[in-house]
Formats: C-alpha cells, structure tokens, sequence
C-alpha cells in the first residue's frame, strides 16, 4: 500500500501553521517511536494539555486508521496499518538526523526523535578551522576580491605566501577546500582551508570563476559490479548503491570527481579481487584525465590542481 501525503488545502478547518508542524511530530513518532502521547506535544512545543488533546484528536481525523489509544500505559500506539499522513521522511532522512544528534549539529529540542537506538559513529581526526580564516574566505568570495594567504603545501617544505582568488568551497567527505585561482601557479586548485595559516590582504580579483573549466563542467561517473563476483554477492552491490538495473550515474563537478574516484577506490590497480574491489567503471575512457589526477601521477599537478 503507498502512501499519500495529506493536502492541507483540501482539509476541512484547515490547521494553523504551528499546528500542522504538531501534527508533523505525532505522525513522526508513530512511525518511527511507534508511539506518541501528549505529555511529549506538551514538553516539546510547550503547549497546554488541552491543545496536544486537541491536536491528537484532529490526527485521529485525518488519519483514522493509524493510531490506537492503550489505556494500560496512557499512550498512543501506531497501528499494523499505519501510513505516513504527514510527512514522508525515509531511512536516508532518520539516519542523517540521527547522525546529527550524535555530531552536536543537531541539537535535541530541534528534532523530533524521541527515543534513540543504541548506536555509535566513528570520529575521524577533526581539521580545525579559523573562524576569522574562514569569514575573510567567504568576504572574498562575496565581494569577488582576492586574498594574500599564508599556506603549506604538501609539495614544499615550508609555507609559502601567494594571492588566491576564491571563488567556491568544496566538501570532499572529510576535507573542506575552498577552490580558488592561484596567481603563482597560473591556473584554478583546491586549497585545504585547515592549511591557510593566515590572510594578509586583500584586493579585487582579476580573474572570474567563469573561467573554471574543471569547476563549471559536470561529469558522469558510472558504476556496476565487477566482473567475477557471484550473483547474490552482485545483488548485494546493486543493493548497497541503489543501482537501477545494474549500474549507478553519479553526477559531479569535473574538478571534484577524482575526489569521488579516490574514495570508491575506483583508481586503484584493475587486477584487484573483485572481493577487495567490487566496483568497476563503465565509462573510464571518458574519464582518464581525472584518474591521472586521483592517483596523484606527476601529470596530476597539471590537472586536478590540489595543493
């Protein structure tokens, strides 16, 4: 059975806003707390107890058949047949949100997950960032200036002070870079921002970020299972990527996908065990140029441009 999405328009004695985001939470907490009672509309939205009864009644309304009162432990529980009525909000959503909580980005009065499984997440080694760094970044970006930074790179011993011209940032899954064009190197790179040691001055730009190839050109990067696995270790592929009909399309910026290659491993020596690396590029003649860039060869510094 599919769910529908309740149109409030279409609702007789059509809720408040502050009400529809109530009913939001109860629908929430049926689905995945499994119950909802009003004590919890009370303490989250401080409302009165009249109000979460009322509010409990007028999702009983609209969605009759999800939810029965338990007289033995004063709660509302979610039926067999319980269907979002609300809100639609799948694994992906939950996970992230719990993912959330657990970081500190979320903070709990914020989200409408009650109780919470037992669970652990895995801390990689943070890269602090300078407020004050970061702030002068996002002026220059603003203001199409560019920046006299102090920075290390990996390539030389020691920093070194040069203009950047920033014009974006980038997230690679655990690095943020700001990609920026370097008046040293005379071409647009990707700068680890935890690497800026310190901003000197600033001035206007002189190159625009129209001129970013790599940064304005998206690419596809397609995938399916490697050759020599059994069916259900494929099946087990497909599933775990959400492949359709066996192969995956993902879509990116041509200047962050050998960031993407490298993570899925998909640079690495093809003569691997399909049991070590079980994933093979469908199209990776088109995409020579950003695998020199993954694996980092000399011909790298002239083409991915990652300090």
């Amino acid at each position: 059975m599919t769910s529908s999405k309740i149109d409030f328009s279409n609702t007789v004695g059509e809720p408040r806003w502050g009400q529809e985001r109530r009913l939001e939470f109860i629908d929430f907490r049926l689905r995945w707390n499994r119950t909802v009672n009003r004590g919890e509309l009370v303490e989250f939205f401080r409302i009165s107890i009249q109000q979460a009864s009322a509010d409990l009644a007028y999702y009983s309304h609209i969605a009759p058949n999800n939810m029965e009162y338990d007289k033995s432990l004063k709660t509302y529980k979610a039926t067999p047949n319980f269907q979002p009525a609300v809100n639609n909000d799948d694994a992906q959503s939950y996970l992230s949100e719990l993912l959330g909580l657990s970081v500190g980005t979320i903070d709990l009065s914020a989200s409408f997950i009650g109780w919470q499984p037992t669970h652990d997440i895995v801390h990689y080694p943070t890269r602090p960032i300078e407020t004050e760094i970061l702030l002068h970044l996002l002026w220059a970006i603003k203001d199409y200036n560019e920046l006299l930074v102090g920075y290390q790179s990996m390539r030389k011993p020691v920093p070194t002070t040069r203009w950047i011209a920033p014009h974006a940032l980038a997230f690679d899954g655990q690095r943020w870079h700001v990609r920026a064009w370097c008046q040293e190197n005379k071409d647009f790179r990707d700068f680890v921002i935890s690497r800026i040691q310190y901003i000197d001055t600033s001035r206007k730009a002189t190159v625009s970020a129209e001129t970013d190839i790599w940064w304005n050109t998206y690419i596809d990067i397609v995938i399916k299972p490697r050759k020599g696995l059994t069916d259900d270790q494929r099946r087990a592929i497909e599933i775990d990527f959400g492949m359709v009909r066996g192969r995956l399309k993902l879509s990116c910026r041509k200047a962050l996908a050998f960031y993407l290659l490298r993570q899925l491993q998909l640079d690495r020596p093809l003569n691997l065990p399909p049991a070590v690396q079980p994933l093979e590029l469908m199209n990776r003649d088109s995409l020579n140029d950003v695998i020199v860039a993954a694996q980092k060869t000399p011909i790298f510094l002239s083409i991915s441009h990652t300090e």
